[in-house]
């Protein structure tokens, strides 16, 4: 009995079998290296400049283009951690205290809501009362306490994958393109498909952090102002819950101005309320549709609902990280799609007739 290619039968079983190691072994390594390449491919620019300014010097210029990033990105979301964690403790204890300047906002905005005509007609007065709010606005806000806590918690992990990701990241901007050439001779795939995907994480990334990152910090910084301004409780953590509530498509940050301005009316603060319902609607969330498609252009695509599934189930899988890698997933899945028309046209003009 004779096995035709043996070898190479046997070279592919050895080489799928590593392959799974391989995977296994750096799986917990696989989101910081992702965010690396979609922080490369977008800080690419100020690598470039850098090595102009440098004598091309790829080390030193890498560098300095990670530096940036950390004073730019890392040094913020550590200085907002600690507001965010000082404003959640500070709200569980308001709101803990039972004649504390929580509870008197609480016992005015049940009696406000509750006298309210469409509510009384409803039935809702017997479900909405102070005990059911306490424990809403102390479970949120235990809640965020408790994620930033974790982090705090788990600092040495979180100083690893942080270290993780700019080590690849400082070689990536060295050796990227190397790299990508690499991948694209070992693929089978032809070249235009390999540039078709490589464009595709590209055009992705590009939309998600300059579109939708970019986008949700500026309204998440203005709806602190503005909760701080009009003199709203807890305005840094308000203005955090906006940011990822902005970073959710075709629902956005209304999700938090718009109920925090209707209690401000209810608790009898019309001025505070109508700024805040006012700025909400005329500036804030104009944003999406004034500055977003400046900034995306035409990087992107994809249907809204697919946008929305792809960020919360990339959210629900690699936790924030997930708000970009869930949707360049997407984004790849349809490109292999496209290809996959592209190269069976006939067969499935056939196949459908």
């Amino acid at each position: 009995m004779q096995f035709k290619n043996y070898n190479a039968h046997f070279f592919l079983a050895i080489l799928v079998t590593i392959t799974f190691l391989v995977f296994y072994v750096f799986k917990p390594f696989i989101v910081p290296f992702i965010m690396a390449a979609v922080l490369a491919n977008l800080f690419g620019f100020m690598y470039r400049y850098f090595l102009s300014h440098t004598r091309h010097k790829k080390g030193l210029s890498s560098a300095l283009t990670c530096l940036v990033i950390v004073l730019i990105i890392i040094v913020p979301i550590i200085l907002i951690s600690f507001l965010v964690v000082n404003e959640a403790q500070s709200t569980i204890i308001a709101f803990s205290q039972e004649n504390g300047r929580g509870q008197g906002i609480i016992d005015r905005s049940v009696r406000a809501i509750s006298s309210l005509s469409v509510i009384q007609a409803l039935g809702g007065e017997s479900f909405i009362n102070e005990g059911t709010v306490i424990n809403l606005i102390k479970g949120l806000s235990q809640n965020t306490l408790f994620i930033f806590q974790g982090a705090y918690n788990g600092v040495a992990h979180f100083v690893f994958v942080v270290f993780i990701m700019f080590f690849s990241l400082f070689y990536l901007f060295i050796d990227g393109k190397e790299f990508t050439k690499k991948i694209m001779r070992i693929s089978p795939l032809r070249d235009k498909y390999e540039k078709m995907l490589i464009e595709r994480f590209s055009s992705i990334s590009r939309a998600t952090l300059k579109g939708t990152s970019l986008v949700a910090v500026i309204q998440g910084a203005m709806g602190g102002l503005l909760f701080w301004g009009t003199g709203v409780s807890a305005p840094v953590l308000l203005g955090i819950l906006m940011t990822f509530a902005s970073m959710i498509p075709s629902v956005g940050s209304g999700l938090v101005w718009l109920p925090v301005g209707i209690i401000m009316l209810l608790l009898g603060h019309l001025t505070q309320g109508i700024i805040i319902l006012a700025v909400g609607a005329l500036v804030i969330s104009l944003i999406d549709n004034v500055l977003k498609p400046k900034l995306v252009g035409q990087d992107t695509q994809i249907h809204p609902l697919l946008i929305l599934l792809s960020t919360l189930g990339g959210i629900a899988i690699f936790g924030l990280a997930g708000f970009i890698i869930g949707p360049i997933i997407i984004a790849l899945f349809i490109a292999l799609w496209e290809i996959y028309l592209i190269e069976f046209k006939d067969q499935l003009q056939e196949f459908n007739k």
